[in-house]
């Protein structure tokens, strides 16, 4: 039973209490005995390792398994940086021939140059709001003529 349960129909409380006074009493009829208990009672607790050297032969097997993956870890990585260069080491030659070698990258730059190109190129006809269309007036004559120049330049 552990110590939180009842012990003869006792508290665990009492329960300690009764080994306590067991112990003492033991303690000091058998001073040997008192020495091996208190040297169990300093050992550090080990968890599901039965003893202290099961557990460092577990760490240390643990250590060996955790290097032999951290190499391998490395290895891989400088595979993989290895085989494929990053952009910024490649020349610019080298990102134009591997741009034109692959169709689909060619045809997207194409099509980005020429949205940018055809962009902010028109005139604008109305700028800043609606304009009402007025009738036509042609002028029949030279006055009239000089006239609406004139209401036109002034405008």
């Amino acid at each position: 039973m552990t110590e939180n349960s009842t012990y003869n129909g006792n508290t665990a409380q009492e329960a300690a209490t009764v080994e306590n006074l067991d112990a003492n009493l033991k303690e000091a009829a058998e001073p040997a005995q008192a020495e091996q208990k208190e040297q169990v009672k300093a050992a550090p607790d080990t968890g599901k390792f039965k003893s202290v050297e099961a557990l460092m032969s577990a760490y240390l097997a643990l250590e060996a398994e955790f290097t032999r993956r951290s190499q391998r870890l490395k290895e891989l990585e400088g595979n993989k940086a290895a085989e494929a260069p990053s952009p910024e080491c490649l020349s610019d030659e080298q990102l134009v021939s591997a741009a034109l070698g692959n169709p689909a990258v060619k045809d997207r730059v194409v099509g980005e140059y020429l949205k940018q190109v055809s962009v902010g190129k028109s005139v604008p006809l109305i700028m800043g709001g609606v304009s009402c269309a007025a009738p036509q007036s042609t002028p029949k004559s030279v006055k009239e003529a000089g006239a609406l120049a004139k209401n036109f330049l002034k405008n």
